[in-house]
C-alpha cells in the first residue's frame, strides 16, 4: 500500500491526458511544484474534477507514482473561480502562475511562493489595487525570493542612503560621488524618485500578507514601471507567453 501523503497547494495549470484523466501541476508548500495526474477526472461527476480546475487552493491527499504524484482526494478552500470571470483578471492570473513554474523547482519547500501566489489571486480578486501595480509586486516579490534583487536600501559603494540611481550591472544603488569617481555614465542608470525607492523598498521588506494594501501616485507607477522593465531584463531574461495578453 502506498503511502498518502497531504500537501497545500495551488494549481498552476491543468491538461487532459488518455480518455478521462487530466495531468496537473500544483505549487505546494510542502514539496514545491509537483506534477501530478488525477484519473477520471473528466468523467461526468468524478469527485476529483473540481481538484483540476487552475487557481483552486486547498490540500491534496496524493502518493508518489513514478514519474509524477497521484490525486487520491481533495479539499478545496478557495476555487477563486471569479478570475476565469473577467478576461484582465484571467490574463494576471495566468501570468502569475506561469512566473511561479518557473522559478520554483520540485521538491524544494515553496511556503513563501505559495503564499504570495494566494494573496495575489487575493488582490485580484478585491480589485482595490490597480492590475499594473499587483503585477509589479509580485514580479518583484518573487524574485526576491530568489535572491535576485539589486541593492536599493544604500549605495553599493560607499552605503549612502542618499543614493536614487540603480546600475543593473553593477548590482544596485550607487550615489552620484562615487558614480563620478567611477565614471559610470548617469544615462544608464534607472534614476528613482523618493517615493518609488520607498515603495521598491516596502515591497522586498514589508510581510507578504501587507503587500497589497497601498496604491501609488501615476508619476510612481511610470517610475517603477521603466525600474521593472530594466531589472526583469538584466535578472529574469525569460519571455513568458502571458505576459502577452497583459493590458
Amino acid at each position: 500500500m502506498r503511502e498518502t501523503i497531504t500537501l497545500t497547494g495551488i494549481v498552476l495549470v491543468s491538461s487532459p491526458v488518455r480518455e478521462y484523466d487530466k495531468r496537473i501541476e500544483i505549487l505546494t508548500r510542502e514539496r514545491g511544484r509537483i506534477p501530478a495526474f488525477a484519473q477520471g477526472a473528466r468523467k461526468q461527476n468524478s469527485a476529483l474534477s473540481a481538484c483540476t480546475i487552475p487557481f483552486t487552493f486547498g490540500t491534496f491527499q496524493v502518493y508518489e507514482g513514478r514519474s509524477a504524484y497521484i490525486v487520491k482526494s481533495g479539499e478545496i478552500e478557495n476555487y477563486f473561480a471569479n478570475l476565469a470571470d473577467n478576461y484582465d483578471s484571467l490574463c494576471y492570473a495566468s501570468y502569475f502562475t506561469e512566473v511561479a513554474r518557473y522559478l520554483t523547482r520540485e521538491n524544494i519547500r515553496a511556503d513563501e511562493e505559495l503564499m504570495l501566489l494566494y494573496i495575489t489571486f487575493r488582490a485580484l480578486q478585491r480589485k482595490n489595487v490597480p492590475v499594473k501595480l499587483i503585477r509589479r509586486i509580485f514580479e518583484l516579490r518573487i524574485m526576491s525570493l530568489q535572491g535576485q534583487t539589486p541593492e536599493l536600501f544604500v549605495c553599493i559603494k560607499c552605503g549612502n542612503t542618499d543614493a536614487f540611481d540603480v546600475y543593473m550591472t553593477e548590482g544596485g544603488l550607487i550615489c552620484q560621488n562615487c558614480a563620478q569617481k567611477l565614471e559610470l555614465k548617469r544615462q544608464y542608470a534607472v534614476q528613482l524618485s523618493h517615493d518609488a525607492r520607498y515603495t521598491l523598498q516596502y515591497i522586498i521588506s514589508s510581510p507578504i500578507q501587507k503587500l497589497y494594501n497601498f496604491n501609488v501616485s501615476d508619476a510612481v507607477m511610470d517610475n517603477i514601471d521603466k525600474f521593472m522593465v530594466k531589472y526583469l531584463l538584466q535578472y529574469l531574461p525569460h519571455h513568458f507567453n502571458a505576459s502577452d495578453f497583459l493590458a
